[in-house]
């Protein structure tokens, strides 16, 4: 993928920074990306931010990010991608 699963803000790796990217986005609240990072919500390969692959980004997208961070196994359907450090 041409932009890791679950590095929302671009920045080689997945932190709680894009957690909050998420959830900023959820809430309806203003994200900034650094170019040429995509916003979250476009269609890239799929929806960008889309971490459990269902079509939507929502706070257990999120949730998601923040176990990989904590070292917690991350339950993903099959055929979608692992989260990915940059």
């Amino acid at each position: 993928a041409p932009f890791p699963h679950g590095d929302m803000d671009c920045s080689g790796d997945v932190n709680s920074v894009d957690a909050l990217k998420l959830l900023r986005h959820v809430a309806g609240l203003p994200v900034t990306q650094n170019e040429p990072c995509p916003d979250i919500g476009s269609e890239v390969a799929s929806l960008f931010g889309d971490i459990d692959c269902d079509d939507d980004i929502d706070a257990v997208d999120a949730l998601k990010v923040l176990r990989h961070v904590a070292g917690l196994p991350v339950d993903l359907p099959p055929g979608c991608g692992p989260i990915e450090e940059g």
